[in-house]
């Protein structure tokens, strides 16, 4: 896919407002037929763009826990073992990665499970500091913003055109990239990272 053009916009802002919506409804909003609809939510998926489709719920209102914040600070390379560890933990809902290595955890988890979370799965040589924040109040608001809606190449930033491929070089980390040149240059890091990484 070149890039989105005004119908594919319209379907992913539906999404965004309501994914259970369904492909009829869009279909009548963008004057097409429900399969063309499908098709072009597929294509979506098929790109990366679409991740998946899932509730959002509030755990604190299941149980006695709370929603905390867990920051750990952790080399760059062992960073994405700590990812792994802590999206690994029941009550981890949400994990992000930064580039100068530290890792945010959004948790709904009680204090007892928080200690245990340090003591147990964050005791590691790894793990350089951690600490945990309790939420007051959080949003999450996905949208598409209003930027230019091309889909670029993860390693040249050109724009990926009809001839792009999807490279899938580890556990839910999908790469779209615009020719064979950026596949073999995806594989190579990735082979390069886990060298690294083996050692």
């Amino acid at each position: 896919m070149a890039q989105l053009d005004e119908t594919d916009l319209v379907i992913l802002q539906r999404l965004l407002d309501d994914a259970r919506r369904s492909y009829r409804g869009i279909a009548e909003e963008v004057d097409l037929s429900a399969p063309t609809v499908s098709n072009r939510v597929e294509r979506l998926r098929d790109i990366g763009l679409i991740r998946r489709f899932t509730v959002e719920l509030d755990r604190t209102l299941l149980s006695a826990a709370d929603e905390t914040l867990v920051v750990v600070e952790t080399h760059p390379a062992d960073a994405g073992d700590v990812m792994s560890k802590l999206t690994a933990v029941e009550g981890v809902e949400h994990v992000f990665q930064t580039v100068e290595g530290r890792v945010v955890a959004k948790a709904v988890l009680s204090p007892s499970d928080v200690h245990a979370l340090f003591s147990n799965t964050l005791e590691d040589e790894r793990v350089e500091e951690y600490r945990s924040e309790s939420v007051l109040r959080s949003a999450w608001r996905p949208q598409l913003g209003t930027d230019d809606h091309e889909v670029q190449c993860s390693i040249c930033g050109k724009t990926v055109t009809g001839e792009g491929e999807s490279v899938e070089v580890g556990p839910k980390s999908l790469h779209r990239v615009c020719c064979s040149s950026c596949t073999e240059r995806v594989v190579e890091e990735y082979q390069s990272v886990q060298e690294t990484t083996d050692d």
